[in-house]
């Protein structure tokens, strides 16, 4: 097998991916209370555009973070104190994002 077929690991943030991460955070509860599956996607494709970018060893919770809170402060809170209360979740998407597309991340399988 010649290195060309060999694909990049980790594979770059490709959107898909991103607006499912933030779909299933769901940190405004907007889909649990019954909202279409593409309320996120405004957040999810400015994240995405954010981050397309960088290479996996940028991709930490610490440079995703500030990026998530100004795309929740621009389209979904109000104040700071709105933002910290959503910051555990942000949080969670962020770790989420590194795990599959920075540096540490490990190829996945079905059922992990």
């Amino acid at each position: 097998m010649s290195t060309s077929s060999i694909a990049a690991w980790p594979p770059p943030p490709d959107l898909e991916s991103i607006k499912e991460l933030v779909r299933d955070a769901d940190v405004e509860g907007f889909i649990a209370d019954g909202s279409p599956a593409d309320e996120y996607d405004t957040e999810a494709e400015e994240l995405h555009e954010g981050i397309a970018h960088l290479v996996s060893e940028e991709i930490t919770v610490g440079r995703l973070m500030p990026l998530i809170e100004a795309i929740w402060r621009k389209n979904l809170v109000d104040d700071d104190a709105e933002l910290a209360e959503r910051r555990p979740g942000l949080e969670g998407i962020a770790a989420q994002i590194a795990r599959f597309f920075g540096a540490e991340a490990k190829p996945q399988t079905r059922g992990q």
